[in-house]
């Protein structure tokens, strides 16, 4: 089935692959330099990297270079073995998705109970669409630039009441944050830890951007974000 959902342009450098909601798509963000491209997020599936990278292509624009992953969970991982070009990680993440690997490797029984979870993992998982489960290319170990030839992506560590392994990709030449699912609380109870919470808000607050963009929902203005998650 082709996907209905359509890439959107943000500004001169990002675009935005928007979310689909009864799959349980994230948002998958693209960074387009003179030089390289990099894309936030590797989806849920090879078919959800399969539906961005045709949108990109429908645009005229290059396949990613790099894919920098905000967080371990599977809508946002479970696509990186179809990515293209490298795939940067937390360490943290690395581990969570080595250990999945593991126990898909190991256990008969665990593939069936993801397939199984919910609803939006099966309508993902409909049709054979193959689970692989890949760690990262390369570990990133503290905050980054990436020039990516008259943009700049900087990779943000960050804290987080969602996990513990949360990156967000500032765009500093535009404006534009994309921070993952780092506002959201913890999985899968939703506990909030509003300590936590409020050192992601004061980060957000001292970065310069106009623009921020989560996993699951539409672009906010900064302000309107702020007072949302922490007014």
């Amino acid at each position: 089935m082709i996907s209905r959902q359509k890439l959107k342009r943000l500004t001169e450098h990002t675009w935005l692959f928007p979310f689909d909601s009864p799959k349980d798509r994230p948002n998958l963000g693209y960074i387009c330099g003179k030089s390289m491209s990099l894309a936030v997020d590797a989806g849920h599936s090879s078919s959800h990297v399969k539906d961005f990278y045709a949108a990109l292509e429908k645009e005229g624009l290059a396949l990613p270079d790099l894919t920098v992953i905000t967080h371990w969970h599977w809508d946002h991982t479970f696509g990186m073995h179809a990515a293209h070009g490298r795939t940067l990680l937390r360490p943290e993440t690395n581990q969570k998705l080595q250990q999945l690997q593991a126990e898909n490797a190991e256990d008969p029984s665990w593939k069936t109970r993801f397939l199984t979870s919910d609803p939006s993992v099966r309508e993902e998982y409909s049709g054979g669409v193959p689970l692989v489960i890949v760690p990262g290319d390369e570990e990133i170990c503290g905050d980054r630039d990436i020039d990516l030839g008259g943009v700049t992506a900087r990779i943000l560590y960050t804290d987080s009441p969602h996990t513990d392994d949360a990156l967000m990709v500032h765009v500093p030449e535009d404006r534009v944050l994309f921070i993952g699912d780092a506002q959201l609380g913890e999985f899968p109870s939703w506990r909030m830890d509003f300590d936590k919470l409020a050192l992601l808000a004061e980060k957000i607050r001292g970065i310069d951007a106009e623009i921020i963009v989560d996993g699951h929902w539409r672009p906010y203005g900064k302000d309107e974000f702020l007072g949302e998650i922490y007014p």
